[in-house]
């Protein structure tokens, strides 16, 4: 069974399809009604991947899914924002390739599996 991950914002960089083609399950989100449905739903959760363009709305979901879940939040800033890393457990540079990016996610992942399951 694929990981199942959930993408948030807007696929301005065809990750969807890049992660959808290396096995991921991707549910894909706009809009925090949706992430919370999502989270609560008793599926497992791989990882949350935050596609930002808004640094007020990155803030509530981020505080979101910390209530919701341990899930780990991967962040692709917009290159044109400076951001902290605002909470999240990694953070992808807007340049950075497709394999060098799905390595850095599955070894998150691999890395927080065990807090997922307890």
């Amino acid at each position: 069974m694929p990981a199942r991950v959930i993408h948030f914002g807007l696929d301005d960089c065809h990750r969807l399809m890049v992660l959808e083609s290396a096995g991921y399950a991707v549910e894909d989100c706009d809009c925090l009604v949706r992430l919370r449905a999502l989270l609560a739903d008793g599926a497992p959760v791989a990882a949350l991947l935050v596609s930002d363009g808004d640094r007020v709305l990155l803030q509530e979901v981020v505080a979101l899914a910390r209530t919701q879940s341990s899930v780990p939040i991967i962040l692709f800033p917009n290159a044109n924002v400076s951001l902290e890393k605002a909470g999240v457990d990694l953070v992808v540079d807007c340049l950075t390739p497709p394999d060098v990016w799905l390595n850095d996610v599955e070894g998150l992942i691999e890395k927080t599996r065990p807090t997922l399951r307890a």
